[in-house]
């Protein structure tokens, strides 16, 4: 290894901390190096690329910032719920959006679970989501193999600042009831299921 990666990998966990969606061109200018320098440095020490080094920094930083975070009991989200929605550290969220008239998209990146009930979830991501929208979704848990299948409709999307995620957005379930178009009742049980575990 050259003795000098260690320590631009170093500089380049600096640049993220206090720039967390700064793209590899404007982290190389500002260390005055290179992007090939920065991501070979970042392959010998972390056997990563930059963009997958940035995504895991801001999903530590994100979880960490959310488990300071405690929603207040008559909050503004939760007046409107007939359910009160529980945390779990860790857990992620990918999605696409969801429609018969267009090939399916990829996935997005993972995005960190804000909070989770029986009745939706929310997420932060980088991306606005307009209110209405469907979205297919794959939720996955730390200690879980096999992600939960979920179809959704978007409820809200507002600013926010966490890890550099750009909008929390708010998601309300379509109906499980194993037919077309909806939600199993499989991945009911396993919400449920979780929800014993992590509530309060």
């Amino acid at each position: 290894m050259k003795p000098d990666f260690s320590e631009l990998v170093k500089r380049v966990d600096a640049q993220l901390s206090a720039h967390p969606n700064a793209s590899l061109r404007i982290v190389a200018a500002r260390l005055e190096t290179t992007e090939e320098s920065i991501e070979e440095a970042l392959g010998c020490v972390e056997g990563l690329t930059f963009q997958a080094y940035q995504d895991d920094r801001r999903l530590a930083q994100a979880f960490r910032q959310l488990g300071e975070y405690s929603p207040a009991v008559d909050g503004p989200y939760e007046m409107t719920r007939a359910r009160r929605r529980f945390m779990i550290p860790r857990a992620t969220v990918q999605y696409r959006p969801r429609g018969f008239w267009k090939p399916k998209a990829a996935l997005s990146e993972r995005c960190p679970l804000v909070d989770l009930s029986q009745d939706g979830l929310a997420f932060l991501t980088d991306q606005s989501i307009k209110s209405g929208k469907r979205l297919w979704m794959l939720l996955k848990l730390p200690d879980e193999a096999e992600p939960i299948r979920l179809i959704g409709s978007v409820v809200y999307a507002v600013a926010t600042g966490i890890a550099g995620y750009r909008y929390r957005i708010g998601i309300r379930f379509l109906p499980f009831a194993d037919r077309r178009g909806g939600n199993s009742r499989k991945s009911l049980d396993a919400i449920i299921r979780i929800e014993e575990a992590h509530s309060p």
